[in-house]
């Protein structure tokens, strides 16, 4: 794999982490109106912790 092509990737990996939260801001904010949430950069934290804990990835186990 060339060096441009890995770059591509990075890139629109980094693009699609960064606009993810602020579509399920958006889908929120459609589908009940009442919400109004707003696009800053808390609610866009606020919005990636909660997708890390809904997604029930673990990055840290305690097997023996």
């Amino acid at each position: 794999m060339t060096t441009t092509k890995i770059l591509m990737f990075v890139a629109v990996a980094l693009v699609l982490m960064v606009l993810m939260p602020f579509a399920a801001i958006w889908s929120l904010n459609t589908l009940f109106p009442a919400l109004a949430i707003p696009f800053a950069f808390d609610t866009w934290c606020a919005a990636v912790l909660l997708s890390g804990i809904v997604s029930g990835n673990h990055f840290v186990t305690f097997k023996k």
